[in-house]
């Protein structure tokens, strides 16, 4: 009697014992299905983040000049304010007239910005004033030709005793014929035309 019942207990053991294996198999699968249709539901998630991230803004180049304390050419932000631009070139000297321009401005590419001394005029006649502007419109090139003792005044290197000199020189031996004849004007050497050589230009 007891054999029998230790029979039926024994089997009922060993059945027991076989739902158990195959419910913790079965729940052993669940989690492998739920965290693979999470991840095709994350990247799926992260292909649409990627999609939304903007790309780089493109960059232009600006030739800021006059009193500022690295006056030449940056390449900058499309979108970049005149403002924030200023600390890309050491920002404004003390003497410089921030009221002349305008900070708020977009700059665009190929611009040239002159900042220029509290109480600057230009020098020269009015037609020279006028020559001088143009000749800032060639490419942001300044035609050492035309260009007055301002716009000569803002190329690196040169200021306000170079520019005059230039000017002297044009007068006494006629236009440049190349951009090289700069180094004809006393105290411009190599150093200085390898500055100036990619900002000037002559017609």
């Amino acid at each position: 009697m007891n054999s029998r019942k230790e029979k039926l207990l024994f089997s009922i053991i060993i059945v027991l014992c076989f739902a158990l294996s195959g419910t913790i198999y079965i729940n052993s699968q669940k989690p492998s299905e739920i965290l693979l249709q999470d991840g095709e539901h994350e990247k799926t998630e992260n292909d649409g983040e990627e999609n939304d991230i903007p790309q780089e803004a493109s960059k232009i180049g600006v030739h800021i000049a006059g009193q500022v304390k690295q006056p030449g050419f940056i390449w900058v932000k499309e979108g970049t304010r005149l403002g924030e631009a200023l600390s890309y070139v050491g920002g404004a000297l003390a003497e410089a007239d921030l009221d002349a321009v305008n900070l708020s401005k977009k700059l665009m590419d190929e611009e040239k910005v002159y900042i220029p001394k509290i109480g600057e005029t230009i020098q020269g006649t009015a037609s020279e004033s006028s020559s001088s502007q143009a000749g800032s419109l060639n490419d942001g090139k300044i035609n050492i030709n035309i260009a007055g003792a301002s716009e000569l005044d803002s190329l690196p290197g040169i200021g306000e005793a170079y520019a005059k000199r230039i000017i002297e020189y044009r007068e006494a031996n006629g236009p440049f014929k190349s951009i090289e004849d700069i180094k004809n004007v006393t105290g411009i050497g190599e150093k200085r035309y390898e500055a100036i050589k990619d900002l000037i230009m002559v017609k």
